[in-house]
């Protein structure tokens, strides 16, 4: 009978944890951006306006994972509409690793292929000292070599309103898609609590 009662007990306590507790966990505080030395490509500091941020790094020369992550952003955007998000509640950060070459036109020219007109997309560069110094605010390695050939990791970056990082999630990689539901979760838990 005490096992009977006990177990009564573990499972009342289940469903109430489930039904009544929260929803979702809080994302974890992973680091901060303590500031951004980087500049849009029409030459202007960034202003989030205190909204969360998803942010990625690309370079315009990259052959596969930078267009194809960029290509999964798109459908990020259009899951997030429809789940009645609107573009001005969040945004979507690219950094180029490759200041040098990918100037303010060659960004620009990029984001045209891409036919991004969404002002909630911001293409994001500095000099390579500062570029180097943001990274390290994500752990994010790159390196390129004396061809010009560029390897970097393969990490987003979720960024609150607050601008601490609360989440990571891959870009899209050897035929693998980004999660774009897992990121629309993230998002909206910030656009939610704020």
């Amino acid at each position: 009978m005490k096992v009977f009662i006990s177990m009564l007990l573990i499972g009342i306590g289940l469903v109430v944890v489930l039904f009544i507790g929260p929803r979702t966990l809080d994302l974890p505080k992973i680091g901060k951006i303590e500031e951004w030395p980087l500049t849009s490509t029409k030459g202007e500091v960034p202003n989030f306006n205190e909204k969360p941020k998803l942010l990625t790094f690309f370079y315009t020369n990259c052959p596969d994972i930078c267009p194809t992550t960029i290509i999964d952003l798109q459908d990020l955007q259009q899951l997030l509409k429809e789940r009645g998000v609107k573009e001005d509640q969040y945004m979507i950060v690219l950094v180029t690793l490759d200041p040098t070459f990918d100037t303010n036109e060659r960004i620009n020219q990029y984001k045209a292929a891409f036919d991004i007109s969404s002002p909630n997309w911001v293409f994001l560069r500095g000099s390579n000292e500062a570029t180097m110094t943001f990274t390290q605010y994500f752990n994010f390695t790159y390196d390129k070599n004396q061809n010009g050939l560029l390897t970097h990791s393969t990490t987003m970056y979720v960024v609150d309103e607050n601008d601490l990082i609360r989440a990571h999630h891959d870009m899209a990689v050897g035929g693998e898609k980004v999660n774009i539901e897992e990121i629309a979760e993230n998002l909206i838990q910030l656009i939610d609590a704020t």
